[in-house]
């Protein structure tokens, strides 16, 4: 019975300590107390390899987001860990040669007829300098075991199409078609890495004076994964009144769950069904806007006239829904008013968004509802053990 209760207070528990309550403000004097890295070490699993190194790194982490260490977001990182690598900071990916060849393939797919023979050329190749000796690509990713090396295979492969090939008519297309639409980068597939499987373009925007590469390596070291993976998960203020808001948006997007409640709300409002993934905007593999009008802003535009608000007010407030300041928005305030009125309750504030996940390391259908629950569960394991 004790443990039924447990689990029922930590389902229930108000955790907006985890990331900091809306707009800025972080744990107070009056808040949860820090904890030591020695207490993080024995909340660790037991099967945890140096359990002090990695509380020393998720202690330090949680710091360098200028909050304090307190249980609930030591727990929430601890969290993400177990679910995204198993505390290896250098994560091996099953059958990981297939999906690398399958990878490629699809890239290649744009040359038509002359995809297979590109394709082996581009195997045949070896890193620029490397003796005759020396294992072509091919032969490295029969060998693939972890994400690193896969990693530094491709940016090996990228040297070799920059450098002066060999003059083939398979080589040479592939090299038209990668580099002539900019995808050189892309042929890369890694773009998550490290123990947190953290978005190696947001790591970047925290090291802006490395490169590329050397962003990637920090990702594969200990402290380095830990750190990003930290600053991607709490760096951020929202008034989440459960944290597996905070998951949720760990997998789909900054201020995804909080946004997605929005989107409800409007789809109540103009009485048409809307995807819930928790983007108002449509957006670019890059991150930019794309200049086309998705189904949730088309319904909100169609609202606005009802809403007291302009077109151009409504475009301007939709693109600060990456920011906490969609919340001081005419659009935001708006919306919550109207369904408040029209259904006879409070606007919820954040609802977790309806995202199927598509990576060729996922071995079934996954959604974000099925991530964000399961790293809950090693939160609430970790609570248990503090």
């Amino acid at each position: 019975m004790r443990r039924v209760l447990l689990g029922f207070v930590l389902g229930v528990v108000v955790v907006l300590t985890v990331g900091g309550c809306a707009h800025g403000q972080g744990a107070t004097a009056a808040g949860p107390p820090a904890v030591t890295a020695d207490e993080v070490a024995r909340a660790l699993p037991a099967r945890v390899v140096d359990r002090a190194g990695w509380a020393d790194d998720i202690v330090a982490a949680i710091h360098a987001t200028g909050k304090t260490p307190t249980r609930e977001r030591v727990c929430a990182v601890v969290a993400v860990i177990a679910q995204e690598s198993g505390f290896v900071a250098d994560p091996p990916v099953r059958d990981l040669p297939r999906l690398v060849r399958r990878a490629l393939d699809d890239k290649l797919a744009p040359l038509g007829a002359l995809a297979p023979a590109a394709r082996e050329a581009l195997l045949a190749l070896r890193p620029p300098g490397a003796p005759e000796a020396a294992p072509t690509f091919g032969e490295r990713i029969a060998r693939l075991k972890t994400e690193r090396d896969l990693d530094r295979l491709f940016r090996d492969v990228k040297a070799a199409l920059t450098r002066s090939h060999p003059g083939s008519v398979a080589i040479a297309g592939a090299l038209a078609v990668l580099a002539g639409r900019g995808d050189l980068d892309s042929l890369n597939p890694v773009t998550t890495a490290g123990s947190m499987q953290v978005k190696v373009d947001f790591a970047r925007t925290l090291s802006p004076a490395l490169d590329d590469a050397a962003v990637r390596e920090q990702l594969y070291t200990r402290a380095g994964g830990v750190r990003a993976g930290t600053a991607r998960l709490l760096g951020y203020a929202a008034s989440y009144e459960d944290v597996v808001y905070r998951f949720a948006d760990y997998n789909a997007g900054v201020y995804a769950s909080r946004n997605a409640a929005l989107q409800m709300q409007i789809a109540a409002l103009a009485g048409v069904p809307l995807t819930r993934d928790g983007d108002l905007l449509i957006y670019a593999p890059d991150g930019s806007v794309r200049d086309v009008d998705g189904e949730t802003l088309r319904a909100l535009m169609a609202l606005a006239p009802r809403l007291g608000l302009s077109e151009r007010r409504v475009r301007a407030d939709a693109r600060r829904e990456k920011s906490v300041d969609l919340e001081d928005t005419d659009t935001w305030r708006a919306v919550r008013a109207a369904f408040s009125a029209q259904t006879g309750r409070p606007a919820p504030y954040a609802q977790v968004p309806a995202v199927d996940l598509r990576s060729p390391k996922l071995s079934r259908a996954r959604t974000t509802s099925w991530f964000a629950s399961s790293v809950k569960q090693h939160y609430a394991r970790c609570r248990a053990a503090g």
